[in-house]
């Protein structure tokens, strides 16, 4: 494996001088001083300080009445009474198109597949009466 090539013609002569940089001349060490940090001195607040303080007056809101309040937020209120009236809609429409299929169902002779289908019509129905409401 080894051809008897002279490593320190790929690697330079590796002599132990050449891993020691020069050594600049060194200037003599001084001693370090250390700082003297005086005691923590205990400090007494004098009493006239707390006396001087004013005490803190804790802020508390105007007494609002449930009327005012109302009042307030008339917009919101409006907005849960249409709510309201769109959820009663629905029910009564729900009543409406169920008396009526179930009418239908009664007074038709049908087989088993046409009156599952017939119902299952109804839940697609709504999802789809939903999803183009939405996409409005």
């Amino acid at each position: 494996m080894f051809d008897g090539t002279d490593l320190s013609l790929v690697y330079g002569d590796m002599s132990p001088e050449q891993d020691i940089p020069q050594q600049q001349p060194q200037q003599p060490q001084q001693p370090i001083q250390q700082a003297q940090v005086q005691p923590d001195i205990p400090y007494n607040v004098p009493e006239q300080v707390y006396q001087q303080q004013q005490p803190k007056v804790i802020y508390k809101e105007p007494q609002v009445s449930f009327w005012d309040k109302l009042g307030q937020t008339k917009g919101d209120v409006y907005k849960l009474f249409l709510f309201a009236l769109v959820i009663l809609i629905a029910i009564a429409f729900d009543r409406l198109i169920f008396t009526y299929l179930k009418q239908y169902i009664e007074n038709n002779v049908l087989t088993g597949f046409n009156e599952f289908v017939i119902r299952l019509s109804y839940p697609i129905g709504i999802i789809v009466v939903i999803w183009l409401l939405k996409s409005m």
